[in-house]
């Protein structure tokens, strides 16, 4: 390919690690500023998440609670840092991963979140690199790249600012390949915006149904997890979204080495079933708490009204609520299910509620069926 366009000087290069699995907390953070073709400032900072620590995120970047115990939070590390990283060019493999885990982040601590300029290295490398796969470990293979501590924040910074190096001294960029990014407005692209939503809807769909097939005889093999990967690689546009953002990071974690442990294996198969079937059907044994304890229904319902079944919630004492928040208690999905429901079988009630329960909220999603024999 011919030398194009435009050659960058100026640019932030960024990289994060993750506490957990929920992609919206950071234990570690990493940018290299550059300035007319020269680095200028490079820093590399544990962060305490406030958060829990999942076992494969510990196993992959090598962070504990112990080490972040006494570093500062996020909300402290961006008033020191944002306007070197607000004002620049943001350089990064997959970087609106790390850049919808930062929003995520700063929404919990209540801070305006940037819209900012991004240039995504897979992106490039899958652009001009002629390879079959697009990591960052395997690019930096293809191109001679030291990435020796893999999945240390600055030295993935490192790589990610090397590949950029390459591709923008030879090919130079062309302008389609500086994106605009703002979290809010990416959840909210459906506003004014049909067709991008049906693609949304379509991609957690297709994911869905992928992952349905891979459990088809209950078992996770190591290929299905491999062609998983290159779909969520090639689906990035579904970054910052529940359950897309927890799938592919436990994948990524899982592909690290090569080899599916008996943890890894046994964190996908909760993640798989959780995802293609969020109503546990052992509630049918428990005893349901009504008393002040808040409910929300969702979907059509074989039994009646939903008015009728509020109504016998109220007489037990319960608290029956419009929509999904973090003090709903319980709820309960409709035996006749909705066409307009994401994932064909759950929808916007069920998704929320899935993400609370990713975020430590005590919520329980029952069954039509399984609820009517508590009444």
């Amino acid at each position: 390919m011919v030398k194009t366009g435009i050659k960058l000087e100026d640019y932030v290069a960024l990289d994060i690690e993750n506490p957990n699995t929920k992609a919206d907390s950071i234990c570690s953070i990493a940018f290299i500023q550059v300035k007319d073709g020269n680095i200028i400032n490079k820093k590399y900072t544990l962060i305490n998440p406030e958060d829990r620590f999942d076992d494969i995120n510990m196993r992959v970047n090598k962070i504990t609670p112990n080490m972040v115990k006494d570093a500062i939070t996020f909300d402290t590390f961006w008033k020191d840092n944002k306007e070197n990283i607000e004002n620049s060019i943001i350089i990064g493999h997959a970087i609106r991963y790390d850049l919808s885990v930062i929003s995520k982040t700063l929404l919990k601590y209540n801070i305006t979140l940037p819209t900012l300029k991004v240039i995504c290295t897979q992106k490039l490398s899958q652009k001009y690199l002629d390879i079959s796969h697009y990591k960052l470990d395997q690019v930096c293979d293809y191109l001679n790249i030291d990435l020796e501590n893999h999945h240390n924040a600055l030295c993935d910074t490192t790589a990610s600012l090397e590949i950029f190096k390459y591709i923008n001294n030879k090919y130079g960029l062309d302008e389609n390949d500086i994106e605009d990014y703002n979290y809010i407005e990416s959840r909210n692209r459906s506003i004014g915006m049909k067709i991008v939503y049906s693609d949304y809807t379509k991609g957690l769909q297709n994911l869905k149904r992928i992952i349905e097939s891979i459990m088809t005889d209950n078992k996770i093999e190591l290929d299905e997890i491999n062609e998983l990967n290159e779909w969520l690689d090639s689906n990035t546009q579904l970054i910052g979204n529940y359950p897309f953002d927890k799938i592919y990071s436990i994948v990524k974690n899982v592909l690290e080495d090569g080899i599916v442990s008996e943890n890894e294996y046994d964190e996908l198969m909760q993640a798989f079933n959780d995802f293609i079937n969020p109503i546990k059907e052992e509630k049918a044994n428990d005893s349901l708490n009504f008393q002040d304890k808040i409910f929300c229904l969702t979907g059509t319902f074989n039994s009646g009204s939903k008015d009728s079944i509020e109504e016998k919630i109220n007489q037990k004492g319960g608290i029956c609520g419009k929509g999904v928040t973090s003090k709903t208690n319980y709820l309960i999905v409709g035996g006749a299910g909705s066409d307009a429901w994401k994932f064909g079988n759950y929808g916007g009630k069920v998704q929320k509620a899935m993400e609370l329960k990713e975020k430590g909220k005590n919520i329980e999603i029952i069954g039509e069926e399984d609820f009517l024999k508590q009444l």
